[in-house]
């Protein structure tokens, strides 16, 4: 059995799913997709779908790259396809994402000072609050 074979197999029950439904998603018979795993004949009109359902690049199927392909194999479903989206996009919109993502992170992880020297400062104008009362004082300003 070749690699794009064993590839095929152990992404398939990575996936939970049986011949028979992988043949029925792709279109063709389970015969088909058999030899696919068999290495009986190579998948590459249905290569693309195959890639797209087990969520890897064609190149990982091919046994042409392993160390992003196995990162995405640690990855869910959802995480796999939005790096697939971002490896897509031009630099700009890398930028983007990178600008967005790191805000976000920043933000839920409390950590302003990230994001405090990438932004211009605004001068706050309005008041200072007066400083809360204790039970028996005065409230004070302090200004």
């Amino acid at each position: 059995m070749n690699l794009t074979a064993q590839r095929l197999r152990a992404l398939r029950k990575r996936e939970g799913l049986s011949q028979t439904e992988v043949a029925r998603i792709l279109g063709i018979t389970r015969t088909a997709y058999n030899k696919y795993e068999s290495g009986a004949s190579a998948p590459s009109r249905k290569l693309r779908e195959l890639a797209q359902l087990y969520h890897v690049s064609t190149d990982y199927i091919l046994g042409e790259e392993d160390a992003l392909a196995e990162k995405l194999h640690e990855a869910d479903a959802r995480t796999s396809s939005q790096l697939r989206k971002y490896l897509d996009l031009s630099d700009e919109g890398k930028d983007i994402v990178d600008i967005t993502l790191d805000a976000v992170y920043a933000r839920e992880s409390n950590d302003v000072s990230s994001t405090e020297s990438s932004r211009p400062r605004v001068k706050n104008t309005a008041a200072a609050p007066k400083s809360p009362t204790v039970a028996g004082e005065a409230p004070t300003d302090r200004h």
